[in-house]
């Protein structure tokens, strides 16, 4: 490849360099550099290069290969042998299976609730809806919202006291 052919097709290629180093995870720096670097390294190759689509294909496997090195070269995190292998911060198994246990019956009572009680319920704690909206959503007066609500809200709690009795 002659040199002014690099030349018109050098800025392409740094660009393709570049893309391929920022797929690999480098920082933006990095893959700056690893473009630069690839783009000396095929300067040095101008020679060897039949045509545009070699040297492309050939910036993409380096600047693929400079990413891997760079990574390589980073430090890593050691682990410590003296620590067990169980992560503390995972929840316990019994724990996680009471969670389960606990979620499972909350659902069913929430099922067992009446529709309209239900619906007041959740557009109120899960879409955080004011008492107007929601009486303009379902139809009825705001005051028979609020009343439904801590009518859902007792039916709840009556059953969970029930539970831990």
């Amino acid at each position: 490849m002659e040199q002014s052919e690099f030349e018109d097709i050098a800025k392409h290629i740094w660009q393709k360099a570049n893309c391929t180093a920022l797929s690999m995870s480098v920082s933006g720096d990095e893959a700056e550099d690893i473009a630069q670097e690839t783009m000396l390294k095929l300067w040095t190759l101008r020679g060897d290069i039949s045509d545009a689509t070699h040297a492309e294909r050939l910036a993409c496997c380096m600047a693929r290969h400079m990413a891997i090195d760079c990574h390589r070269r980073k430090r890593t995190v050691t682990i410590n042998d003296a620590r067990g292998v169980i992560d503390e911060k995972a929840p316990h198994p019994e724990t996680s299976a009471e969670d389960n246990e606990n979620m499972a019956w909350l659902k069913k009572r929430l099922a067992e609730l009446p529709p309209t009680e239900y619906q007041i319920l959740r557009l109120r704690q899960v879409e955080m809806k004011t008492y107007d909206e929601i009486a303009e959503a379902l139809g009825i007066r705001p005051t028979s919202v609020s009343t439904l609500l801590a009518r859902a809200r007792a039916k709840l709690l009556k059953d969970i006291r029930e539970r831990r009795i």
